[in-house]
Formats: C-alpha cells, structure tokens, sequence
C-alpha cells in the first residue's frame, strides 16, 4: 500500500524546540486560567459598607446580612472569594459543585453538597431541596448572593411533576451522545425543572437578590448559563421539542418527558426582579486575551482568530489548524476561545479537546507542516472523561502513534482520540482548575524568531 502522508516536509525542529513550544503553551494556558480565578473575580467585585452589600458599582440593601447560593464547579471558590471579601456578613448558605471540587474548607454556616456531573443525580436533587427551603425561611433583611458558574443546570435540579429524576438524566445523557451544545441541552432541561429559568429566584421572592457569573456559554446569556436559575423567563417547551427532533433523539426520550414537553408549562407567581443585580465577572474572552498578553509578555506576537468558535470538535481542529499554517511568519502565536461538541459513533475513549487536537495532528501531518504546537484545552481543566485538561498535537503526533502500533485515522473515527495522546505524548492534565469559562485553543511556532535570534547571538 502507498503510503498517502506527504513526503516533502518543512524543515523539522529539534525535540528542544518542541519541548520549549509546549513549555509555552503551559503559559499561556495558565496565564489564561490566572486571569479568570473565580474566587479572585468574586473578591474584587464585592464590598460592604453600612449595611450594604456592594456589588461593582451598585448599592443592595442587607441590614441582616448575605445568604450564600453557589452553584457549579467553581462554587466553593467563588464562596472563598465571597468570604474574603464579606466575611461573618454571609450568615448562611448552600454551595453544591461536581464530584472532588470540595477540597477547599468552608465555614460550618454554609453547607457543601457534592453531585453528579454531566448527568444529574439523586444527591443534587436532595442539595437542591434544602436550598429550596433555606431560601424558602429566610428573613426579608437577608440579601441573597448567587454565584453561578459552569456545570449549575446538573448540580441544580428539582425535577418538575411528572418528570423523574431518571427522565431529566436519560435526556441528557441522549444528548450529549447526539452532539447537542450547552445552549441547547439547556434549552431542553429549563422547562423540565423546577428550579431552572428563574425557579430558584421564586424560592424568596421578597429578598433582594444579587448574581455573579462565571460564563461557560459563549455570548454570555444568562439565561443560558446553568440554565439561568435566577433569571426569570428562558424557559420555552416548544422550543425544547425542537431541539430534541433537530438531535435525532425524539424516540429515545421517555414519554413522561414528551408529554411535560406538550403541556402547557407552569407559570411563575409574579416577582419583583427590577433591583435585582446581575453580573458577568469572568468569561472566555477574558481567558483568551489574558494568553494573547501573556504572549506579549515574552516578547512573541500573537494573533486572535477565533471568537465564539463552536461545532464538532474534530472539524474545528482541522479548521483551526488551516488557519494556522496560512498565518504569517511574523505571528509566534494564534489563539482562539470556544466550546467544541463530539456526537459519539465509537467506544474509544476521548473528550472535545483531545479530539480536537487529533484531528489537529493528522490536518499538520497532510499539510507536511512541522513547526507549530497546536492544543485545545478546557479551562475546568476536565475534557470529558479523559481526566485531561486537553493534549498537544504537533506535525510528528500521528506518526508516533503508528510507530506504536496505533492507527490515529482509525481511533479518530472510533471516538479514541485518549489512545493516541497515551503512547505519542502531549497530554495535558491539570486537575480540576476551579474555574470555568469554555476551552482554549492555542498554536505556538516551534523555533520561531526569537529563538532563533537567540541561538545566532549565543
């Protein structure tokens, strides 16, 4: 068999060059994360004066105090951010993140709750009714600060009547497979739960509510993000039953489901929502131009060319990697921000961002181009089940993996995308990062032009 891989390369950089090029992609990522630590943005945003809680530039009063409810993976460092800025002035609270995001120790007045991810489970149900009824006894003189980051719409769930526990984790769990985005699969689950699209908020009514978001839906809409449990009015079952047929996965989803989905949907009580304060403090932008001043930092220039990014996972990997051959030879570094989505056909094991980065490493091998780093790295530090914050990818990656007995072309169609990075190297793992705020997607020329001055002048 002819072997299709290009035969005429680019001249190819040294394993020293490499090595200092992922070096780099190390810094720019955590420069990126640095800029985007929740308890920080927390801290900074709030203050307290006479009796009042100051978030920014407004004024709420809270003449008996903070109730705390944190929600998603960055919950309990947004609540240490919270603490360091207001102190015995939060009287209460419940804080429910992921599995392992717990670490931190919290005053006993605030009540931690651990639960499933990305599937809800029966532990998230049970913290979101004791927060239900917290919020349900307090005094109107509490005021109530929710801090809300990515992974809220499975850690917060109360199942609406009708609908089970199982129903509300079928259907997620189908649309995932099917390759369904954030902004769509909560969509589907807003209008199934009690507590998303302003549910929460309806818990006190009469107290004065102020929110922080830590985004991981890119845009920024609140009512999208956790499925806006604050924020009154994102919940629409027509649209949810649009979402499920446009995945394919209508007859995979319970009737319990269907027929909530074709009722007409229970309306809130009225709520005065007009004082509220909503906030994002933290978000994908953020985390992409920190790396770009990070880049510029160490003298090497950097160009944008993604906002937004979205699709599957492993055509934005080629897409990105096309643009990163074509720059020109003056830009050290590209960067882009998005979310990827992977609609599983295979058992292999893998997540968006190393997936990404494979199909990444075979579009650098076809175009016979060796000197860029190309990665793709969630800022949770989590891909999937990976246990990966992502993996890098560079013009010898695929040839790695053959010379190891691994087809990558094969595993990339098999959802195996982990397989490769274990036997040709690259893999980045962080461990949980605290934060949340989508992926980022970062190229580094190996041997570029600082480099090469400097080994001129040594």
């Amino acid at each position: 068999m002819l072997d299709s891989r290009p035969s005429c390369r680019r001249s190819e950089p040294r394993d020293r060059d490499l090595e200092l090029a992922r070096a780099r992609v190390r810094e720019l990522f955590f420069a990126a994360l640095d800029a985007v630590e929740p308890s920080r943005a927390v801290r900074t945003t709030l203050r307290w004066h006479d009796d009042s809680l100051l978030v920014a530039d407004e004024t709420m009063r809270a003449p008996l105090g903070v109730h705390v409810v944190a929600v998603g993976k960055a919950a309990v460092a947004m609540t240490q951010g919270a603490l360091q800025a207001l102190g015995d002035v939060i009287v209460s609270g419940d804080v429910i993140t992921k599995d392992g995001h717990a670490a931190a120790p919290l005053p006993p007045r605030l009540r931690v709750h651990e639960a499933g991810h990305p599937i809800p489970d029966e532990r998230g149900t049970t913290a979101t009714n004791l927060a239900i009824r917290a919020l349900n006894l307090l005094d109107d003189g509490i005021a109530v600060l929710a801090l809300i980051s990515g992974g809220g719409s499975a850690l917060l769930e109360a199942p609406r009547p009708g609908v089970s526990l199982a129903d509300l984790a079928q259907t997620t769990d189908v649309l995932l497979r099917a390759g369904a985005p954030i902004d769509a699969l909560n969509a589907v689950r807003s209008p199934l739960s009690q507590v998303k699209a302003g549910g929460l908020r309806a818990a006190a009514p009469t107290n004065s509510w102020a929110t922080l978001i830590l985004s991981d839906v890119l845009g920024n809409d609140p009512r999208i993000i956790a499925s806006g449990p604050t924020v009154l009015g994102g919940s629409d079952p027509r649209r949810a039953l649009e979402v499920i047929e446009q995945f394919g996965v209508l007859r995979q989803v319970s009737l319990s489901v269907r027929a909530a989905l074709d009722a007409d949907p229970d309306e809130l009580a009225p709520i005065a929502t007009q004082d509220d304060i909503l906030l994002v403090i933290a978000d994908n932008g953020a985390a992409v131009g920190a790396a770009a001043d990070k880049a510029s930092a160490l003298g090497l220039e950097s160009k944008i060319v993604w906002d937004a990014a979205q699709g599957e996972a492993a055509d934005l990997g080629r897409e990105f990697t096309s643009v990163v051959a074509d720059v020109q030879e003056s830009i050290d570094v590209v960067l882009g921000g998005g979310e990827a989505t992977v609609t599983v056909r295979g058992e292999g094991r893998g997540g968006r961002n190393t997936e990404f980065s494979l199909a990444a490493a075979l579009e650098l091998e076809r175009r016979g181009v060796q000197e860029w780093v190309i990665t793709s790295l969630g800022t949770d530090g989590q891909d999937a089940m990976t246990g990966l914050a992502g993996a890098m990818a560079d013009g010898g990656t695929a040839e790695r993996a053959r010379d190891a007995g691994l087809d990558p072309v094969q595993a990339l169609a098999r959802n195996d995308s982990l397989s490769v990075f274990d036997v040709s190297g690259g893999k980045v793992e962080t461990g949980p990062t605290g934060t949340n705020v989508n992926d980022v997607y970062i190229a580094v020329r190996a041997k570029n032009r600082l480099d090469s001055e400097r080994e001129r002048g040594s």
